[in-house]
C-alpha cells in the first residue's frame, strides 16, 4: 500500500508555443502546493521539452497531467497518433533540435511513449525525495522565510 495519496492534476494547453510556459508554471506551481520543491528543476525542464515536441510535431492541442503517488509522473497526450522514432545526430554533427527525449531521459528516472486511442502520450516519472536527506530545499526556505515575514530569505540561505 502507498505511504503517499494519489493526486493528480490535468491542463488542456494549445498547439502553440507560449503552452511551454505555461505548462512549465503549472507543474512548478503544483509541485511545490504539494511540497515537492526538490523536484521541480527537473520537472520544468522535462515537461518543457516534451510539451515542445508536441507542438512542433503532433500540432494539435495538448493535455499535460502531473499525478504523485509514490513517485511523480508527468505526461503529455497529443492527439497525433504518429510514434515517430527520436532523430540521433551523426558524427560531430550539433544540431538544432533532436535533444529533446535524450534531456527527459538525462533528469527522469523513468520515461516513455504509449498508443493511446487518437493520440500517444510519451511520459516521464521522478522518484520522490527522500524527506530526511540533508541537502537543502531552498524553495522550502524561502517559502517558510517569506511566510514568517522575514522577507528575502535568498541571502539568509546563502543564495545570491
Amino acid at each position: 500500500m502507498s505511504s503517499n495519496p494519489f493526486r493528480e492534476r490535468r491542463l488542456l494547453l494549445s498547439a502553440d508555443l507560449a503552452s511551454v510556459t505555461h505548462g512549465r508554471h503549472f507543474v512548478r506551481d503544483t509541485l511545490l502546493e504539494w511540497d515537492l520543491a526538490r523536484l521541480v528543476e527537473d520537472a520544468e525542464l522535462g515537461v518543457s521539452e516534451l510539451i515542445a515536441n508536441a507542438v512542433r510535431h503532433a500540432r494539435t492541442d495538448v493535455t499535460l497531467s502531473i499525478a504523485a503517488a509514490d513517485r511523480v509522473t508527468i505526461s503529455i497526450a497529443d492527439g497525433e497518433p504518429m510514434l515517430h522514432r527520436p532523430f540521433v545526430p551523426g558524427g560531430d554533427e550539433i544540431p538544432e533540435s533532436g535533444r529533446g527525449l535524450k534531456i527527459v531521459a538525462a533528469v527522469s528516472d523513468d520515461w516513455g511513449i504509449e498508443a493511446r486511442s487518437g493520440g500517444k502520450a510519451v511520459w516521464f516519472s521522478l522518484m520522490l525525495p527522500d524527506s530526511a536527506t540533508a541537502d537543502a530545499d531552498l524553495f522550502a526556505i524561502h517559502r517558510s522565510a517569506s511566510a514568517a515575514g522575514q522577507g528575502d530569505a535568498s541571502s539568509k540561505a546563502g543564495v545570491g
